[in-house]
């Protein structure tokens, strides 16, 4: 890949993110309700299915209408799972709880296999300190970053290839994502434009920056920076 030789570094003057600690409270919130409609919605949909798949099975060959009927309603209820699930790793990912590397290289397989494009991971050559993994808020902050600069690249970069590497020393840990696409001129995106405000909100709520490298005709690279607590 070329270096890109345009930066712009985001700072929290920029903006106006809310605090840090209800920020907090809403991922726990956040994972309650993703909790309770797994357990409670998904078991009654399982439980639905099953009725319905048995019933199917009974009926008897001449019953068109009642059969049609049926099948529908199967088709309904895997829709139903499929939003279910969709609502829940929108609101609180379960691939979290594998903690932070794991969670990363799995949103890399998922591109792949959903965009089609090669999506490489790294992983930190040292295990991450027990203060970091553990933070789930951490987790989902930087897993929430990752999927916008993964999307953003896949609808505007014309990118074929993408780098994602989590570097941890005593000091700092660093996210970076790179591709090889078309790139942009960071100082004329607005705010909101490629989900740079979100991105940097949350680079923000951890006590980091956000830096985002660009050049139109070259790639992109986003590189969040966060301090290690000794």
């Amino acid at each position: 890949m070329k270096q890109p030789s345009a930066a712009h570094h985001i700072s929290p003057d920029d903006i106006a993110p809310p605090n840090a600690l209800e920020q907090r409270i809403r991922e726990i919130e956040r994972a309650r309700i993703a909790r309770d409609l797994h357990d409670e919605l998904g078991a009654q949909l399982t439980g639905l299915g099953m009725v319905l798949a048995q019933l199917r099975e009974n009926l008897e060959k001449d019953r068109v209408t009642i059969l049609a009927q049926t099948e529908y309603a199967q088709q309904l209820i895997s829709q139903a799972h499929d939003s279910l699930h969709s609502v829940i790793d929108d609101l609180y990912p379960p691939v979290v709880e594998f903690g932070l590397p794991d969670a990363l290289a799995w949103q890399c397989a998922a591109f792949n296999r959903q965009s089609g494009l090669a999506c490489t991971f790294s992983p930190p050559l040292q295990h991450l300190p027990q203060s970091l993994g553990s933070d789930d808020f951490l987790t989902v902050s930087l897993l929430r970053i990752l999927r916008e600069a993964l999307n953003n690249s896949l609808r505007h970069a014309v990118a074929r290839h993408l780098r994602v590497d989590l570097l941890i020393d005593d000091q700092q840990l660093q996210l970076t994502i790179a591709d090889d696409g078309q790139g942009f001129d960071p100082t004329t995106a607005s705010g909101q434009g490629h989900g740079l405000r979100s991105m940097r909100q949350r680079a923000h709520l951890l006590g980091g920056q956000l830096q985002l490298d660009s050049v139109p005709g070259g790639p992109t690279v986003v590189r969040v920076t966060l301090p290690v607590a000794p």
